[in-house]
């Protein structure tokens, strides 16, 4: 009989108001890094079709039954699970996916889509949504490669970031949430990441300076280490973060001056335009 694990992280609070970003995700990795690795699957059940869309669900449970998680990997918001019998699980959490894990079925989430049975417990994809999916690959970099996937954010280096981004065109807010430039950041962490920087979310990318793509670079590093380590709960995070206030009618943390709110490249972006700099627009 395996053990049972218990996990310390707690995150059955994270903030789910938007997509889950690389803090949400990273965060999620290492909760089934300590409550599901090398945990043998009795049997994996697909409790709702959309969850597998685009999968041979045969194909997935054959290579998941009899085996086990080896490892955890992350790249922007994608997780990989190394199966035992040589490939890799796909995770993607969409919108209000979080995996959860649990010992008896009287604790199973209300809206799981995905059961793992384990030889003493379960792990189950909640997604009350359905945004999210779960496949099948043989390698997480030719995964990376089809999909055209950047750099994860929190990995590239700072040469590879001004390298890429000086070359790019558009707004500010729209490079950093472009997955094919960098992996990771998406509609809140953006905000954040520019808000920390004085920069608008509509400043000209092309109007920047090798130091402006230097300083978004660092805050960006800070930002999602800062979330990371707090769990990606907002609650923990600084009181000068634009997150505790990224709503219609708040104030801005630094100077009280309500917030601007701006549709950008389809997603709604909030700024202070006193801390902001527009530069170019």
């Amino acid at each position: 009989m395996v053990k049972k694990r218990k996990t310390s992280i707690d995150y059955m609070a994270i903030h789910h108001s938007d997509m889950p970003e690389l803090p949400e995700v990273e965060t999620f990795r290492r909760y089934i890094e300590q409550t599901s690795l090398e945990r043998p699957i009795i049997r994996a059940r697909v409790k709702n079709p959309i969850i597998i869309k685009g999968a041979n669900e045969r194909e997935l449970i054959d290579a998941m039954e009899g085996g086990e998680f080896l490892s955890a990997r992350r790249h922007g918001k994608q997780l990989f699970l190394e199966l035992s019998g040589g490939r890799w699980l796909t995770w993607h959490f969409g919108m209000t996916g979080k995996p959860v894990c649990f010992d008896s079925m009287v604790e199973e989430p209300r809206h799981n889509r995905f059961l793992f049975t384990f030889e003493d417990g379960f792990l189950a994809f909640n997604d009350p949504r359905l945004f999210g999916r779960i496949g099948i690959i043989d390698s997480p970099e030719k995964f990376i490669r089809h999909k055209g996937l950047g750099p994860d954010a929190l990995s590239m280096t700072e040469g590879q970031f001004i390298d890429i981004f000086g070359k790019s065109r558009g707004v500010a807010k729209n490079a950093l949430m472009d997955q094919h430039k960098l992996a990771g950041v998406g509609n809140i962490y953006s905000d954040e990441i520019l808000f920390q920087c004085h920069l608008a979310p509509h400043a000209d990318i092309q109007s920047l300076e090798w130091r402006d793509l230097r300083h978004i670079y660092q805050t960006m590093s800070m930002v999602l280490s800062e979330s990371i380590r707090a769990g990606a709960k907002f609650s923990r995070l600084p009181p000068s973060y634009l997150l505790h206030h990224r709503r219609k009618g708040a104030t801005c943390p630094l100077c009280s001056r309500t917030l601007e709110r701006r549709t950008i490249g389809g997603r709604t972006a909030y700024f202070c335009t006193d801390c902001q700099d527009s530069r170019g627009k």
